[in-house]
């Protein structure tokens, strides 16, 4: 620790001083940490635009794939008779739906056991439709209850569970899946009597379809039946049913008598989705023009200018957006510019949407937008695809505008950061000087005093020897 020692001969205020000197010496630095403040604020704005640029580029990235923009809506004339869906690869139209059957899921039943009572010891082939054949293995002491349980842990597309009339026990089993062809098949080999297929012991549980069926059908296996536009008998595994109408998702509900067992299906185009993507577009346009005026303005009356005015970069990336809303596309009949599809610049240079022209657009030039936006026949990008790829440049975390401008920035805040330091070290260098040379004046001067005191005391004495002797 440094030890200031103050002008004890000289009288000097050697702290006050250094402090005033120093602080000349450090005007520089001052200016430096505003140039410094100034930068980082110009490295924030930088920032900010490349959020409101991100926002910009993820509106657009809705507008620039053919698939985003499709979209359909299906309706049901009966919804208690079907459900609808449709996806992007449906066409609008419409369509009479008669459901004739519903699917079912084969059902089977056991006659009549009681609560502790052994099914039978062996093992139970069971398997379903064409799936390979599972075997459980029943114990002597095993009841309904452990045979369910086995039958679900086996896990071979057949639940089961048990059912109790308040005075016996029943066993279900249910196929997991609907269809015709699914139907459960269950086989034993009984330990216990040695005969496979009588009604005693396990054997009780057998059902060989057409052989042996000791087991009562509760619900016959069965597929969907519908007609479709006068096409007849089309037959389904599923009460779901997405393979009929291209892009069309039916879900069967019931099946009436006829004639209430007939309704109608309605496909039509959904515009909603494209009118919500250009809104986000022309908000986040918009957001963009309300960032550039905030950044770029001047108060007269404060003095105070924008962190980005006059900024050469921010005025390129400006204009290039300006450019974009402008270009024209070629290729597509009646669409050449944004403002065709009824989105335009106002005077102050923001976007507005006619959404009277850009709903007929739309309606009656689906195909002709969609090619616009995102490639034309001719193979030429569309305004949403060339705005991204353009976006993405700007935005390129290495070789991009704002990239090398955030870059350039922040080399300069270094540069500065290292000037401040070399300057406080030359001073902080000057300070320790300077305090020395004051300590050596002040030794100096104490030498000198110490010499003029000693001379006054000789003085003295002589003066007094003088008076001594003339006075004898």
């Amino acid at each position: 620790m440094s030890i200031s020692v103050g002008g004890l001969i000289s009288g000097l205020d050697v702290d006050s001083i250094i402090s005033q000197l120093s602080a000349i010496q450090q005007r520089p630095i001052t200016q430096l940490q505003q140039r410094e403040a100034d930068y980082q604020v110009k490295l924030t704005a930088y920032g900010a635009l490349q959020s409101a640029l991100d926002s910009l580029k993820s509106a657009m990235e809705g507008l620039d794939d053919s698939s985003d923009l499709t979209s359909f809506s299906a309706t049901s004339g009966d919804t208690d008779l079907f459900t609808v869906s449709a996806s992007e690869d449906a066409t609008a139209g419409s369509y009479s739906v008669t459901v004739q059957q519903l699917a079912e899921a084969h059902k089977l039943t056991s006659a009549a056991f009681s609560d502790a009572e052994a099914v039978g010891e062996g093992t139970i082939h069971l398997k379903v439709g064409d799936a390979d054949t599972v075997d459980i293995s029943v114990s002597a002491t095993d009841t309904i209850d452990d045979v369910a349980e086995a039958v679900n842990d086996a896990e071979a597309g057949v639940h089961a569970s048990v059912i109790f009339d308040g005075t016996d026990y029943f066993l279900t089993l249910t196929a997991d899946e609907t269809g015709a062809e699914n139907v459960i098949n269950l086989t034993v080999t009984d330990t216990g009597d040695g005969n496979d297929t009588d009604l005693n012991g396990l054997s009780r549980l057998v059902y060989d379809q057409g052989v042996t069926e000791n087991l009562s059908q509760a619900q016959e296996a069965k597929d969907s039946i519908i007609t479709v536009d006068g096409v007849t008998d089309i037959h389904r595994d599923t009460n779901t049913i997405d393979d009929v109408i291209d892009g069309v998702t039916i879900t069967l509900k019931s099946a009436p008598a006829a004639p209430d067992n007939e309704a109608t299906l309605t496909v039509s185009r959904d515009t909603s989705v494209a009118v919500s993507k250009m809104d986000s577009f022309v908000n986040a346009y918009n957001d963009l023009l309300d960032f550039f005026d905030s950044y770029q303005s001047y108060d007269q009356e404060t003095g105070t200018a924008g962190a980005l005015l006059g900024d050469g970069t921010a005025n390129m990336i400006r204009n290039r957006l300006r450019n974009f809303i402008v270009n024209t596309v070629a290729g597509v009949d009646g669409f050449s510019r944004l403002s065709d599809l009824g989105i335009a610049l106002n005077s102050d240079g923001q976007l507005e949407v006619d959404s009277s022209k850009l709903n007929d657009a739309l309606d009656n030039h689906f195909d002709e937008v969609v090619q616009f936006l995102t490639k034309t026949d001719e193979g030429s990008e569309g305004f949403a695809v060339h705005m991204v790829d353009g976006l993405d440049d700007m935005l390129d975390s290495r070789d991009g505008i704002l990239a090398a401008k955030k870059d350039g920035i922040q080399d300069s805040i270094d540069d500065i950061q290292d000037q401040v330091e070399r300057i406080e070290m030359r001073i902080s260098a000057w300070e320790t000087r300077t305090r020395a040379r004051f300590e050596a004046l002040e030794v100096l001067l104490g030498q000198y005093q110490a010499t003029s005191d000693y001379l006054n005391q000789q003085i003295v004495s002589l003066q007094n020897l003088n008076d001594y002797i003339s006075n004898r």
